[in-house]
């Protein structure tokens, strides 16, 4: 290309404009006739910071009617309360000497933090080639709130009368009309709002002054920390058989932290001890052996420094609830307690990893407000990634004239109670009526239509997978888990219920390599997959001495294959396992009507929903 041919009209308005730019100047005067249609959409951000931090605000069009050629944008701010640290172009190569050839226009900015603006120019270098068509962050301003700035919120302003401050052309250099929506950075405070020594709670005893609680306003939510006296703690822990560490906060708190370092967890663990964060809204119980922080400790390269490694467990109640709220609707259920977040976070050295899957259950509270029927309450729920709400094992319990839903989970995430009443017309008059509506409310077993289950009809072995899995609120996998199954297709509905149940030991498939997803289960491999289950709900298994006077009501009990006695027997130990007027009929098809009776039992059994 000849030095004639990038000299193209946007080109040489690019060097005009760089050119007046980096003088403090504009390229108003320049402009072209204004071609009139729908304004170019111009967003600025709106965000919140603390005094002293800093945020990125992004500044974005939504789709224009026409591709754009060029703009240029003054953004005007309090230079006593605010200061301009970077601006980052999100379209278009910032540097000059090469930007002409890039697929993305030439972008250049110039702020001067005297007299509080802000200038950004983006050229098409082409001559209409590479005109923006489409919606599209432009560029991010990484702004310091200075102190004093927290006394009112402040505006990214833009002239849009004055051409100087704002002009977007398309192609032919002709200027589009342009349309903003300012952008407004909250400032909040970062001061202490408490500090001060404060107890903890050993096996139900207070402990002197073993922490420290500090409380600081965080983007507009007050945060209150509880920082543990490791070494203090410690001490406790060695000199008695120490199970439990509690770390109360009284008060309504939104956000509350527990902190603690990895040398203390790690001597907890050993003494087989857990920790409980308590607040009034919520509360958190999780065993220190949970937290594998040896595993932690390799992640995030601490090697044997568990002093160093700051764990933080965090129980944040739900500033905005209206995205739980619209996923209750689209279950047909309503909302019954603020939804609450529990996070666990393991830091070192700027590194930090989330830890929020767990090999058994972790249990915790949320209150139920004080008017609510408890006959209105259904279950707990956690949100899931695609904005859905999904079941997870819950125990309505009362204490002291307060209802508390006590959820039990293998994962972090946000949880929330629900009421869902849900029954079937086809059960009417069935012998599994009320465990099927039970469970149907809780969402653990879905109708075949809206109002029929079908009870009578046999199950697949994909079916069973996945109703048991929502029983016993396993919505993830434990691990990275790959499945070989040669007939479990990538795209196949029950795909990702046949990798968490590999995951957490459940389901074992074929020595062929396959899983038959479509063939009916039987009801010994129904009750061996419940068996399996075992590990994680905690029931007692039962031993080889006890096993065949467990199995012997049953008058078929020859026709049990010797891979399932054992699971038959523990079955039969824990109530689970019945039988049908004296018989098993072990290789039976299992019916809906019978997978939901049987995993009511389990649930119930278990102790992780209301008998």
């Amino acid at each position: 290309m000849t030095l004639q041919q990038k000299m193209t009209k946007p080109y040489l308005m690019f060097v005009l404009a760089l050119t007046l730019l980096l003088g403090g100047l504009s390229f108003g005067s320049t402009r072209a006739q204004a071609s009139a249609g729908v304004p170019v959409q111009l967003k600025i951000g709106d965000v919140s910071v603390n005094t002293g931090g800093t945020v990125d605000v992004p500044v974005s069009i939504k789709q224009p009617e026409r591709g754009i050629g060029s703009y240029n944008v003054q953004l005007n701010y309090d230079p006593k309360a605010l200061e301009i640290i970077s601006v980052k172009p999100k379209y278009g190569d910032a540097n000059t000497e090469t930007c002409s050839e890039s697929q993305e226009g030439c972008f250049v900015s110039n702020f001067d933090q005297e007299n509080g603006w802000l200038r950004v120019i983006w050229v098409d270098t082409t001559g209409g080639d590479r005109l923006i068509n489409e919606a599209k962050q432009l560029f991010t301003i990484q702004v310091k709130a200075k102190p004093g700035s927290e006394s009112a919120k402040q505006t990214l302003t833009v002239d849009a009368e004055d051409p100087a401050s704002l002009t977007f052309t398309d192609g032919d250099m002709h200027t589009l009309p342009v349309a903003v929506t300012e952008g407004e950075i909250t400032v909040y405070p970062n001061l202490p709002i408490d500090t001060g020594k404060v107890k903890v709670i050993v096996d139900g005893k207070e402990q002197g002054e073993s922490a420290t609680l500090s409380s600081v306003v965080v983007n507009g939510r007050v945060v209150t920390t509880i920082s543990v006296d490791n070494e203090k703690v410690a001490e406790q822990l060695q000199q008695n058989q120490i199970k439990t560490l509690t770390l109360p906060v009284e008060g309504s708190r939104e956000v509350v932290v527990g902190e603690l370092n990895g040398q203390l967890v790690k001597l907890m663990e050993n003494r087989a001890a857990s920790l409980v964060i308590q607040t009034n809204q919520a509360s958190y119980t999780l065993s220190a052996s949970q937290l594998n922080i040896d595993q932690v400790a390799g992640q995030l390269g601490a090697g044997t420094a568990l002093q160093d490694i700051k764990i933080q467990v965090t129980i944040s109640v739900m500033k905005d609830k209206q995205s739980v709220e619209q996923a209750a609707a689209n279950s047909e259920a309503d909302l019954i307690a603020t939804p609450v977040q529990f996070e666990v976070t393991a830091s070192y050295r700027g590194k930090s990893v989330t830890i929020d899957r767990f090999s058994n259950y972790v249990n915790r509270t949320i209150a139920i407000p004080d008017g609510v029927d408890p006959s209105h309450i259904t279950t707990g729920v956690v949100m899931a990634g695609d904005g859905t709400i999904t079941h997870v094992p819950t125990v309505i319990t009362q204490s002291e004239g307060h209802y508390y839903a006590q959820i039990n989970s293998l994962t972090n995430s946000t949880y929330a109670v629900v009421w869902h009443s849900k029954t079937f017309a086809d059960v009417t008059n069935h012998w599994a009526k009320a465990d099927i509506n039970d469970l149907a409310s809780r969402m653990v077993i879905q109708g075949v239509s809206a109002d029929r289950f079908a009870p009578d009809r046999s199950v697949t072995r994909a079916e069973f997978t996945a109703i048991l899995l929502r029983a016993l609120g396993i919505h993830a996998p434990k691990d990275d888990t790959k499945v070989s199954f040669r007939d479990v297709g990538a795209t196949a509905w029950y795909h990702d219920a046949v990798v968490n149940a590999v995951s957490y030991g459940l389901i074992t498939g074929y020595s062929d390599g396959s899983f038959h997803p479509n063939a009916s289960i039987s009801r010994q491999e129904a009750i061996v997959m419940i068996n399996r289950s075992s590990a994680i709900t905690g029931l007692v298994q039962a031993s080889a001495s006890e096993t065949a006077g467990l199995i012997s009501p049953f008058n078929d009990k020859k026709n049990i294959d010797s891979w399932a006695l054992a699971a038959v027997a523990s079955g039969a130990k824990q109530g689970i396992v019945k039988g049908t007027n004296g018989k098993l009929l072990p290789k039976q098809p299992i019916t809906r009507a019978e997978s939901a009776v049987i995993m009511k039992r389990v649930l119930v059994a278990a102790g992780l929903i209301n008998s």
